[in-house]
């Protein structure tokens, strides 16, 4: 038996032939699609492209999810919609979705509540390029990645930003007794910051949904006091396998705070806890170092989007 409902994501384009098949019901009166596409302007700018990134598995439950609960509510037959991933040029559909029903009256009023909601509610997140060369992330609610929570005033950090590091995978996440790994790390003067993703290239972008650390910091401090603790003067900051290392603020006060940085909105969510692999890293005795005062660093989530770059030396 065909299934009622089908979401779906493709980084090919949307075969629009074979889902329209698929709503075929002897029982439908009525089938409205719509084919949402990529347009060349957005409030008075040129646009030239879009890319869109998606959290695989909940953007994939949440669509069946919207699916399932307006078939429910309108008395639907089928619903079938498909949205696209990475980048699209002009004209090109990202979106498109499909609802048969008994009747038009449902039919028409179940697609607008599912387009209305998947706009919303789907943790697909839009970069729009413009024809000056510049672009922007923009998150389900077009403000940030948590629906509604744009536009309030928030504290805004008076801190430098002395190091950005990244790194293309884990070397001690689940390698214990197994011994670490050597991406390395990568240390750049600006990094994308995308809402609810974190930062582009690093191993934890895209890595889960509402992920607590799509972003860490680390006190400059912190960094100091371990070289003096340990005797290891040149002692990389890349070492901790934090992103962000400042000056100027005390990370303990902004666990569970929300903040601006750089013009970016964070959201504090808990200290990042030393591991015991900081004392193969550092020197035996690392680990419980870092874990008084708060040196172990600031976990974080991404509001919005925008560029960091190192600020202060």
């Amino acid at each position: 038996m065909t299934p009622k409902v089908c979401f779906s994501l493709t980084d090919q384009p949307i075969d629009i032939p074979s889902l329209t098949a698929e709503l075929e019901d002897p029982g439908a009166g009525a089938v409205v699609t719509f084919d949402g596409r990529v347009r060349n302007h957005n409030e008075g700018r040129v646009v030239t492209g879009l890319e869109y990134q998606a959290y695989p598995a909940l953007a994939l439950a949440t669509g069946r999810r919207i699916l399932e609960e307006e078939a429910a509510c309108h008395g639907i037959l089928r619903v079938r919609a498909a949205h696209r991933t990475g980048a699209l040029e002009i004209g090109e559909s990202a979106v498109w979705l499909g609802v048969a029903a008994a009747h038009r009256g449902a039919a028409f009023d179940a697609a607008r509540s599912i387009m209305e909601r998947l706009k919303y509610e789907l943790p697909v997140w839009k970069k729009e390029s413009y024809a000056d060369g510049s672009s922007e992330w923009v998150g389900p609610d077009q403000k940030s990645a948590l629906t509604g929570r744009g536009g309030e005033e928030l504290p805004e950090w008076r801190a430098d930003l002395l190091e950005i590091w990244i790194s293309p995978g884990n070397d001690f996440r689940g390698r214990h007794g197994q011994g670490r790994l050597e991406h390395g790390a990568q240390g750049v003067s600006e990094i994308e910051c995308v809402a609810g993703m974190g930062l582009k290239g690093d191993r934890y972008f895209g890595y889960k949904s509402d992920f607590k650390g799509q972003v860490t910091f680390f006190d400059a401090d912190a960094v100091r006091a371990v070289r003096e603790q340990f005797a290891r003067p040149d002692l990389s900051g890349s070492v901790f396998r934090r992103n962000l290392v400042v000056r100027g603020v005390d990370l303990g006060d902004w666990v569970g705070t929300r903040f601006r940085f750089q013009g970016i909105e964070f959201e504090g969510t808990e200290e990042c806890r030393p591991c015991h692999w900081m004392d193969e890293a550092v020197a035996p005795g690392a680990e419980d170092f870092l874990k008084t005062r708060f040196r172990g660093g600031l976990r974080a989530r991404i509001l919005t989007s925008g560029v960091l770059k190192v600020s202060g030396g």
